[in-house]
């Protein structure tokens, strides 16, 4: 005696298994309280948004909408700086051109060539009592 099942038995033995594992699995999946799943999708999608805010900005940044921290990330840019930038931009109106930069102590043409592909300037999102000045 070669075995208790032909072949063909055997396959249809393990095709009954899985059909009655995957029963299992949907009854189990079935008894899953929808509010928890959906719940779970809306905090995962709150903290992926908490991410996307809280993430590196978008390059090139904008020097007429750039904050301090924003400003930090550039090259050579550090605290003292980046409050230097904000308060020439608030001298200016707004800035003109990246040139304006130098305007900066401790800004020269190095630093402002080595800044100069991570920056614009960008008057379109500036608030109206800007863009007169």
């Amino acid at each position: 005696m070669k075995g208790v099942f032909t072949r063909d038995e055997r396959a249809v033995v393990v095709f009954l298994v899985l059909a009655v594992l995957v029963g299992a699995i949907v009854l189990a999946v079935g008894r899953v309280d929808p509010s928890r799943v959906k719940g779970l999708r809306l905090e995962t999608a709150t903290a992926l948004d908490e991410v996307a805010k809280s993430s590196a900005p978008v390059w090139p940044l904008n020097l007429n909408t750039a904050d301090e921290t924003e400003l930090k990330l550039l090259p050579g840019i550090g605290p003292v700086r980046a409050k230097a930038i904000i308060e020439l931009r608030k001298t200016l109106g707004h800035f003109s051109d990246p040139t304006d930069l130098l305007e900066v102590k401790g800004i020269g043409p190095r630093t402002l060539e080595r800044m100069r592909p991570m920056v614009v300037v960008d008057t379109v999102l500036l608030p109206p009592e800007a863009e007169g000045k």
